[in-house]
């Protein structure tokens, strides 16, 4: 991995994640030097899987020198992933509707692999290739920040300190009420109840030894992964393999009538969504896989997400939230992973750009220009997956009446053929600008209009070499 010259700035970032794995690795990249600090034991994240777009992928492929090689970090995540040539989208009553081509000979069309292969491979680039300085098991009890200098505090009272923190703790971030001043913004009752929820699994395909009802997800996987959609009316159902059939996975966007709770991590049982699509004329076939899901390898829990921030930095400008602590996303965009590397390479490379430009360390104007970059792109978004939910659960291809909003697999221009490296060195000099005159960024990486578009027009980008 090429590495820019040492900036002398040390980040403190909190939150080993997905953003806080990939803003370690982009501040290496830059220069910085990096603590990385996590409450949890270890680098192991559950869940079912992730799609990561071109504009993620923008990113990951910058890590490598070997830009088709088989050892390229993209090329490995590739090879984990799900092998797919098209998409195919289904009404409840097992009528294909589209056969959508996806990812044939062009991986970087868009990646499907299981959040934890891809956490596995951050961490293993992070902490054994680069030998950067991440700490498990260590919990932040506060943050700090004065003029020069800014920090956490552990609970065990150790006082660590650097010239910036970055705060990717997600969802509950104990990070986001010191730097918004937001009351209350820990609480459950704080998140944004978007009336829908989600079931999910992923298992080892050998669960399916043995019953013939259930082979038919595996059949030819040994040459093409399956990915496939059955809209019902307040339901999905989305089933496939990974891996050339080694995984399975499947989940279950819903109507929420449960109340279902925010925690992500507790096993439920699969019963309810065998009720949801008893009716369904293709029911026994969906049932037949999803009734073969081992025990605790299925949760459940409520879709929320947050009103989004108007500020992301801190008071005194060395404190900035990224990822899922500044903007939660809904699936249905399949944009959480790729916003989350987006702000993680933009915030390394804004502290290295203003650290050249300002006289003194340059962390507060280039967080700030963190801050405008970013801020419109992210929420518009987050309020597309919001509206995606709704459409997607009103949907009724059996009688062809989902309306022209309606899209299976929106793969938008204006959001997959975009390079927030290319973006944010192209845009920095405004941007710094705008926030040195206190004068209004006009953002250029959204719609002119500032609205979420969700044509699947991808095929018509034109790829820098």
């Amino acid at each position: 991995m090429l590495r820019e010259s040492p900036s002398n700035l040390t980040v403190i970032v909190v939150g080993l994640g997905i953003a806080g794995l990939c803003a370690a690795i982009e501040c290496h990249r830059q220069g910085h030097t990096v603590i990385g600090l996590e409450k949890k034991p270890d680098a192991h994240q559950p869940g079912d899987i992730i799609g990561l777009g071109t504009n993620g992928l923008n990113v990951l492929k910058r890590w490598s020198t070997e830009a088709e090689d088989d050892s390229s970090l993209v090329a490995r995540l590739a090879a984990m992933g799900s092998q797919l040539e098209y998409v195919e989208v289904f009404g409840s009553d097992g009528d294909r509707k589209y056969k959508i081509p996806f990812g044939a000979d062009d991986p970087a069309q868009g990646l499907f692999l299981r959040r934890s292969d891809f956490v596995s491979v951050l961490f293993e680039l992070a902490a054994t290739e680069l030998g950067l300085d991440l700490r498990f098991g260590v919990r932040v009890d506060g943050y700090w920040e004065e003029e020069g200098a800014a920090g956490v505090v552990l609970d065990n009272g150790t006082k660590l300190t650097g010239h910036c923190v970055i705060a990717a703790d997600g969802l509950y971030s104990k990070a986001r009420p010191v730097i918004t001043r937001e009351e209350g913004s820990l609480d459950f009752a704080a998140l944004v109840h978007t009336g829908g929820a989600i079931f999910r699994s992923n298992f080892h395909s050998g669960v399916l030894a043995g019953d013939p009802d259930a082979q038919w997800l595996l059949d030819g996987t040994e040459d093409c992964d399956r990915h496939q959609m059955y809209f019902g009316r307040d339901a999905t159902i989305l089933m496939g393999t990974i891996g050339r059939g080694k995984y399975v996975w499947w989940n279950c966007p819903h109507r929420d009538v449960a109340n279902e709770t925010a925690n992500w991590v507790e096993a439920a049982s699969i019963n309810p969504v065998l009720e949801m699509i008893k009716d369904w004329p293709i029911a026994k076939q969906l049932a037949a896989v999803i009734s073969k899901t081992p025990r605790a390898k299925c949760f459940n829990h409520a879709l929320v997400t947050r009103e989004p921030l108007k500020r992301w930095v801190s008071g005194e400008g060395r404190m900035i939230l990224i990822g899922d602590a500044a903007h939660p996303f809904l699936p249905h965009t399949g944009q959480g992973a790729n916003q989350s590397i987006e702000d993680a390479a933009t915030v390394a490379l804004c502290l290295r750009l203003a650290q050249v430009q300002e006289e003194d360390d340059g962390v507060k104007l280039g967080l700030r220009v963190v801050e405008k970059l970013r801020q419109k792109r992210v929420s518009v978004i987050q309020q597309g997956s919001i509206e995606a939910q709704e459409v997607t659960l009103a949907a009724d291809m059996v009688d062809n009446t989902s309306g022209e909003r309606f899209n299976a697999i929106a793969r938008p221009a204006w959001i997959h053929c975009y390079d927030c490296v290319m973006h944010t060195s192209e845009q920095f000099g405004l941007a710094a600008a705008a926030v040195e005159q206190g004068v209004e960024y006009i953002p250029t990486n959204v719609p002119a209009d500032g609205k979420f578009h969700a044509q699947d027009d991808y095929n018509s980008c034109m790829f820098a070499d």
